[in-house]
């Protein structure tokens, strides 16, 4: 057996993204970092020269619309790590292909640690009213009750299918608000992405208009994660299945809300709308609601806009704290993080400019 055959094989999609270049970061940082094989699908040819160099990750250059790649790329691991769209239920496909080949081959069941997203829990508040409906990731009846036609549940459901048919365990990862600018070396050398979307999404539109803005009145509520405790928990859970697959919830039961506070919308609103006043950037510290033109200018869509941030969207991970996992940043620390990330933004684009 060669050397590479006793190392633990992974498959990463999403490394230079701002969740998933959060995870890989701890995957090559990992104690046991040597005795892993991360192979990591990138668009580019100079980040995947990067990658290799500076990182010692394998990368091939592709995309999600190369299926038949997909899923070779899937079979070949022991572990995939899917870190990118939660919505393109063909690449999934092409994934959950792959790894029913590997236990075909091999006699072993992979694992699909696949990154959702909080999106499945929302409502159509289009930002009027706050909702008392919260969801608890340990209750079954509460996660299944879901819609099939919710946001990311296609996917969801599919990858869960797979798991009861024994062809894979899986794991889905369920982020809420997602804040923090990204740090560490693989952010330092410029080949992954700092920022969120959610939040720089509203810091760009209110720097657009010179004003804090707010989709209606603000008043759904959604959970928040910083984003170093979403890779503590990617780390963890890691820890956990590698050893034992069976020693976490999987399948039906194994979806993970991740969340450590809540906020209103136009809590955020307000404060970008303080931080552009605080850097002379506003004269008034009171967001206005967007217009449906600007939430069309700004968000793709007025449909758009309020599924991103104008909905309700509440939830408790009581799963991940069941496994150990231990967040440290709060709501409070969230909303002190919104003025560092306008500079950081306005830094941005000027260099761009």
């Amino acid at each position: 057996m060669s050397a590479s055959d006793s190392k633990l094989k992974i498959f990463f999609t999403g490394a230079t993204g701002y969740i998933g270049g959060s995870v890989l970061q701890r995957l090559i940082q990992h104690p046991k970092a040597s005795t892993f094989e991360i192979t990591a699908l990138v668009r580019s040819a100079e980040k995947a020269k990067a990658l290799k160099e500076k990182f010692g990750v394998n990368a091939v250059v592709g995309s999600y619309a190369e299926r038949d790649k997909l899923e070779t790329l899937a079979g070949d691991a022991d572990v995939v790590f899917s870190c990118a769209d939660a919505d393109d239920l063909a690449a999934v496909q092409a994934f959950i292909q792959g790894m029913k080949g590997h236990k075909e081959r091999t006699g072993k069941r992979p694992l699909f640690i696949h990154t959702s997203g909080t999106g499945v829990l929302t409502d159509h508040a289009n930002g009027r009213y706050a909702s008392d409906k919260i969801y608890h990731d340990s209750r079954l009846e509460e996660m299944e009750s879901l819609p099939d036609t919710q946001l990311h549940r296609n996917v969801d459901l599919a990858i869960i299918a797979a798991d009861k048919n024994g062809w894979l365990y899986s794991y889905i990862v369920t982020p809420s608000t997602i804040y923090g600018l990204a740090r560490g070396p693989l952010f330092d050398s410029g080949l992954a992405n700092r920022h969120s979307a959610q939040i720089p999404g509203l810091i760009k539109a209110s720097l657009a208009r010179g004003r804090g803005g707010v989709v209606g009145e603000g008043k759904p509520i959604w959970n928040d994660v910083h984003v170093d405790d979403l890779a503590e928990f990617y780390a963890l859970l890691f820890d956990k299945v590698v050893d034992d697959p069976e020693g976490a919830p999987h399948g039906r039961t194994g979806i993970y809300l991740l969340e450590n506070g809540e906020h209103t919308w136009y809590d955020i609103s307000k404060a970008i709308a303080e931080a552009m006043v605080a850097l002379g950037l506003s004269s008034s510290d009171q967001p206005t609601p967007f217009t449906d033109e600007e939430m069309a200018r700004f968000f793709g869509s007025v449909e758009n806009g309020y599924q991103q941030v104008g909905q309700n969207s509440r939830g408790r991970g009581e799963q991940a704290r069941a496994l150990g996992w231990k967040p440290k940043y709060s709501t409070e620390d969230m909303l002190k993080s919104i003025k560092p990330e306008v500079e950081a933004i306005l830094k941005e684009q000027q260099t761009v400019r």
